[in-house]
């Protein structure tokens, strides 16, 4: 590489930077509605597989709470269910 040469542009598609973005977001998700994930994983955990995810959430249901935010993602969970069985009936 010379100092006149600038270098080559990176691909502003990269798929990196989309599964990164992608996973951010599942994070975000998880901590701010940690409950609706251990509902999930609790009633498809018949079979004892989903122990250690299980766990994992309900840690993160317990910092949740400790900070703050799942008050309010109870209470988007209910305004979501309410409008879920007003759209479907």
């Amino acid at each position: 590489m010379t100092p006149d040469r600038p270098p080559a542009p990176q691909p502003a598609a990269s798929p990196w930077r989309w599964a990164r973005a992608l996973y951010a977001v599942f994070a975000l998700i998880v901590f701010c509605f940690p409950g609706g994930m251990v509902d999930w994983l609790d009633e498809r955990n018949a079979s004892g597989w989903l122990s250690a995810p299980l766990a994992v959430a309900r840690a993160i249901d317990a910092a949740s709470a400790a900070v703050g935010t799942k008050a309010v993602g109870e209470a988007l969970r209910g305004r979501f269910a309410a409008w879920v069985e007003d759209s479907g009936g």
